[in-house]
Parts: structure tokens; C-alpha cells; sequence
């Protein structure tokens, strides 16, 4: 007899063990959402466990911003105008905060306070966040206005100097050396404003003297070089000083009237703004009129000139008829006649100046 083929013969049991699997697969399902469950509520509880207001920045292999960024940063700032000053930010203690006002009230004794502070622990050790706080208040008082900000032992310092002198004392602190621990992190100090923009140059027998305001330090340098190269006098007197406010093109009109005044024998240059004066002696007619074409030539084209340049005049001919005149009238009074007719002999002429 031919039995059932194997495939198909025990159905009742495939049916049993369909059932089965589905249930076992239901049973998987239910665990694995379970687990997620589970690993969700654990994650969450890490999260709400973790301090408020605290982050934790990504680890940066490369370098060592990711430290820094994560450093708290302690903040104090100061700024002037012409008739308060205003501090904002943070202070370690309020006996600190009456130091500070102090110091406020040392520095800037005719100016109101406006105090934007508050008491924060933290920050640098005590003596040395006093020290910058000083050092940078005393920066402050050279502007006339500007700002000072402390950012953990940063400091910034903005602002314009309240004279030429007050801008070379900031210049001077702020190269060094700094109170301990401090670290500039920059400045942006203007001169103060000269207007009008004064320049001069007097050529005397000995000397020259310079007078009046430069835009910066470098034109300084360059306005004394040049100056050294052009003159031969023993002597330079240089009274500069640097401010803001010079016209467009000055270090160029300063170069050609320097030029011009180089080919007189004394004289003086003077711009005011954009305006160019010129006047002196010059050793002779062509070269005064010289002078005066060159540099109106070689200024920039925004700038005015005005000459007033003489000269000397040939002295020569007048010497000699001081000599030989009275000496032909004194001839002609004594009748007297030529001897070989020829004239007496004269006394050399000579050019005096």
C-alpha cells in the first residue's frame, strides 16, 4: 500500500508549529519594544540628571579650543565719554565692588558713575583681578573717550586719546610690561583729532624745525628721514606730534613742499588742511620761479598753494660803481689827464653779500 508522500503528511503538525512561531515571533516583538522602552527611559534620566545651563562641548583632537570654549569667561568692563562712566559685568565680592568705585572716582574725579555690576564668584585670584582692573582703568583715563573690557585675564582697550601726550602714554603702558598674568588681547587707540591738520618746516641759517601734527608714527619716521636727506643743516628740531584728521594725499604734499623748500636758502612750508604755503629767499630769480612751478607741480591735485619766494639780486654791478664813480669825480676835479692814456689803477672789485 502507498503511503502519503512527506511533505505533506504530517499537516496537523506544520499547523501546530505555524501557530507556534507566530507566537514566538509576537513574544520577540513585545521584548524588543520592551528594551527600547527601557534604554529610553534610562537615557532620559541621564539627560535630566546632567546639571542645568552646563554644556559639555565635543572632544577636539585636533587642537585645544574645545578646553577653552568650555572655560567659564568672567567679564568687567568700563567705558568713559566727556561726562560719565559706566562699569558693567562681573565683581567677586561687594567689598571688591567698593574697591573698585574707588579707583573709579581716583581716576575720573569730576565724571559720574554708572555702576551695571554684579557679585559673582569666580574669576581670577583676587589680587590679581584688582591689578587689571587698576591697570585698565588707568588706560581708560588717557581717552577721552573709549572702553576698557576684562574678559578672564584679557583685556581690550578701544577708544581716543585725549592729547598727543595721552596717546603716547597708552602706547607706552600698553607695550609692556603688563601686571602679571595679563594678556592684551588688543587695542584699538586712535590720536586725537587735530583740525584743522597743522604742518610746518622752518629753514633757519642752522636748523630746521618741524612743527605741527602727523597722522601716525611711521609718517613720523618717514617725515624725519626724508627730511635728513634733503637738508644739510647741523640742526633738526622736531616737534611732532601725533593726531587723526590729515587730508587725503598729505604725506605726499608734505614730501614735495619738504622738495620745494629744500632749494631755498631760508624759508618756511605751512599746510593747513589742504592748503600749502610757501615763502623764503632763494639764492637767485630762476630758481624762485623754479621752486614755485615744481611744487605746484608735484602736489596732489585737491591741494592750494601760495608763493611768496624773493630772491637776491646781482650785487656786482652796483659794487662796482661804488668803487669807480667817486674816483672819476675826483679825477675831474683835479683836471688832471691821462698819463699813456690810461686810467689810474682800481682796487679790485669784490662780490659782498
Amino acid at each position: 500500500m502507498m503511503g502519503w508522500p512527506k511533505q505533506i503528511r504530517p499537516r496537523r503538525d506544520d499547523s501546530h508549529a505555524s501557530w507556534a512561531c507566530r507566537a514566538y515571533g509576537v513574544l520577540l516583538l513585545a521584548a524588543s519594544l520592551l528594551t527600547g522602552t527601557a534604554s529610553s527611559a534610562v537615557s532620559a534620566a541621564d539627560v535630566s540628571s546632567k546639571p542645568s545651563g552646563v554644556e559639555e562641548p565635543a572632544p577636539d583632537p585636533q587642537n585645544d579650543l574645545a578646553e577653552e570654549k568650555a572655560e567659564p569667561v568672567y567679564v568687567w568692563s568700563a567705558a568713559r565719554n566727556d561726562s560719565r562712566v559706566t562699569l558693567r559685568g562681573a565683581v567677586p565680592s561687594e567689598a571688591d565692588r567698593q574697591t573698585v568705585l574707588g579707583m573709579v572716582k581716583a581716576h575720573f574725579p569730576d565724571l559720574s558713575v554708572e555702576e551695571r555690576v554684579k557679585v559673582v564668584e569666580g574669576g581670577l585670584p583676587r589680587e590679581q583681578w584688582l591689578g587689571a582692573v587698576s591697570f585698565s582703568l588707568q588706560q581708560l583715563s588717557h581717552l577721552r573717550k573709549g572702553k576698557v573690557r576684562l574678559s578672564n585675564a584679557k583685556l581690550l582697550v578701544a577708544g581716543e586719546a585725549a592729547s598727543a601726550d595721552e596717546y603716547a602714554e597708552v602706547k607706552k603702558a600698553l607695550a609692556g610690561p603688563l601686571p602679571d598674568g595679563l594678556i592684551l588681547k588688543g587695542e584699538e587707540i586712535r590720536p586725537p583729532i587735530a583740525d584743522p591738520f597743522v604742518f610746518t618746516a622752518d629753514l633757519g641759517p642752522n636748523a630746521l624745525t618741524l612743527a605741527g601734527s602727523v597722522p601716525s608714527e611711521g609718517a613720523h619716521k618717514d617725515v624725519r628721514d626724508l627730511s635728513r636727506q634733503l637738508f644739510e643743516r647741523p640742526g633738526l628740531d622736531d616737534r611732532l606730534e601725533v593726531a587723526s584728521g590729515a587730508p587725503k594725499g598729505w604725506d605726499e604734499a608734505v614730501a614735495a613742499s619738504l622738495r620745494a623748500l629744500s632749494r631755498l636758502e631760508t624759508g618756511k612750508i605751512a599746510l593747513s588742511g589742504i592748503a600749502v604755503s610757501i615763502e623764503g629767499v632763494a639764492p637767485d630769480q630762476g630758481t624762485a620761479v623754479a621752486v614755485s612751478y615744481q611744487l605746484r607741480r608735484d602736489l596732489p591735485k585737491m591741494f592750494s598753494t601760495s608763493e611768496s619766494i624773493k630772491w637776491k639780486e646781482a650785487r656786482a654791478p652796483h659794487d662796482m660803481a661804488v668803487n669807480v664813480i667817486p674816483r672819476i669825480k675826483a679825477f675831474a676835479r683835479t683836471k688832471a689827464k691821462w698819463r699813456n692814456q690810461t686810467l689810474p689803477p682800481l682796487t679790485p672789485v669784490t662780490n659782498q653779500r
